[in-house]
């Protein structure tokens, strides 16, 4: 199975109409294509304060910010334009690209549950997206590594820690005894000797 994420080309949308907000438009569209993003993001910015209900600005804004690497802002943009979306924009922008898109921006910042929800509506729209299948498996296994380590983490947390050199009372008892049958061998031993030799140790205090 293909491991990585497949992005979208990523194509921005230059709307029909006239006046300065196409004029902007062009413009972060000159910059998106020469890879200048920062200067495409400041453009399509702007776009989106002069025509703020507009979701194409929106959703170039969304690319340009991606591809810049700030994935959660894309994915609030591509937000912003997916509620702004309407059946008239279907012809320039359709529905799909926007989800598909925000689930790309999702899967980067780890949020693999946002992310296949928005893989399963992308499928909704366009049952025949296969990157989008593949994104979503790629999701959902993710999501599954995410959960195991998050209950091996809280496994580890909430079982007794001992230490390796800590002994219970019970054996503590017994290698006490141990002991002491030892020691008192070794007395008995070392007292047939000094009988043997008359040898007697000085006392010890």
């Amino acid at each position: 199975m293909r491991c990585c994420l497949f992005i979208a080309a990523f194509v921005v949308v230059l709307s029909g109409w006239i006046g300065g907000w196409t004029r902007v438009m062009k413009a972060g569209n000159e910059a998106y294509v020469q890879g200048n993003y920062d200067e495409a993001q400041a453009a399509f910015q702007q776009a989106t304060l002069e025509k703020p209900d507009n979701p194409i600005a929106h959703y170039n804004l969304g690319t340009a910010l991606y591809r810049q690497g700030k994935f959660r802002e894309a994915a609030r943009t591509f937000q912003a334009s997916l509620s702004r979306h309407a059946e008239q924009t279907e012809d320039t922008l359709n529905r799909s690209s926007i989800l598909y898109n925000l689930g790309n921006a999702q899967f980067k910042v780890g949020d693999f549950t946002s992310a296949i929800e928005a893989y399963q509506q992308t499928l909704r729209f366009d049952p025949q997206d296969t990157d989008a299948h593949h994104n979503l498996a790629l999701a959902r296994q993710r999501l599954k590594q995410q959960q195991d380590l998050a209950q091996q983490q809280a496994n580890s947390s909430t079982a007794p820690k001992t230490e390796p050199n800590d002994v219970g009372s019970a054996e503590a008892l017994r290698l006490l005894e141990r002991f002491s049958e030892n020691e008192n061998r070794l007395r008995q031993k070392l007292q047939q000797q000094q009988r043997k030799s008359g040898y007697r140790r000085e006392k010890d205090w």
